[in-house]
């Protein structure tokens, strides 16, 4: 019988950032400013998620099972924009089409959200601010350094395990902004095809959890993840309240 990492599943998807107010304030926060709340997380996001797949290659050279390896080697290949048409109709069936996302890296699809939001100055990474640089070195690390079922807990179980339910609060977001569905289709199609890449990982990890210590590393992984995008969280969400209360006071 397979190793059950239900558990661990469950407990990712209940950590607090999974459930930060800021994500709270992106899908209900009527009055709030969500052109400006969109803006400031495609300026101060787009740091991060440009090296996705630097993050996926780095968790792919830790691994020795070639199956492994040929498994996430096709998530890295549907981060470069290259589907099957089975997944073409699956977008397809939600208003994605194909002629938005085909060929075109995902780190450009945020690019593109980024820049309808009115961020027209090309990304410089010595502008980042300090909580992002930390973020991302902090999670490299933790991938580079850590024992493999570590970096696979905290890319796999801390991460593509929580993206689809975590964007979630952004499309209703973008549903009450005017930025138009091609504009912004980085945002649905992660949570359409990154079930894929879910399944991928945590089959993967479900082979490092058949000792207590194997699953001890998964979780220690995903608990970085979760705590270093939690803070981040904290960041943005201080931003918003900040802007929000000089708006008002004005």
């Amino acid at each position: 019988m397979p190793v059950s990492i239900t558990d661990l599943v469950e407990e990712a998807l209940n950590h607090r950032a999974v459930n930060h107010p800021y994500l709270r304030l992106l899908a209900e926060g009527e009055g709030a400013d969500v052109d400006w709340l969109l803006r400031d997380f495609a300026e101060n996001y787009y740091g991060y998620s440009i090296n996705f797949p630097r993050y996926l290659t780095a968790v792919i050279s830790r691994l020795e099972v070639p199956a492994h390896r040929a498994s996430l080697l096709q998530n890295l290949t549907e981060e470069s924009g290259v589907y099957d048409e089975d997944e073409y109709a699956e977008l397809a069936a939600i208003g994605i089409e194909r002629e938005w996302i085909e060929g075109i890296p995902h780190p450009l699809l945020f690019r593109r959200f980024r820049e309808a939001t009115g961020i027209v100055a090309p990304y410089a990474p010595e502008n980042d601010a300090v909580e992002l640089v930390c973020w991302r070195e902090s999670f490299l690390a933790t991938l580079t350094f850590g024992s493999a079922a570590e970096a696979l807990g905290a890319l796999g179980l801390g991460t593509e395990n929580i993206v689809s339910t975590i964007y979630g609060p952004f499309v209703k977001a973008l549903a009450r902004s005017s930025l138009a569905p091609r504009d912004t289709v980085f945002f649905p199609l992660h949570t359409a095809v990154d079930d894929h890449h879910q399944e991928a990982l945590e089959e993967i990890s479900r082979s490092f959890a058949d000792t207590p210590a194997g699953k001890g590393e998964l979780r220690k992984g995903m608990i970085k993840a979760l705590s270093l995008r939690s803070a981040y969280w904290d960041w943005l969400y201080g931003r918003a309240l900040s802007r929000f209360d000089h708006a008002e006071a004005a």
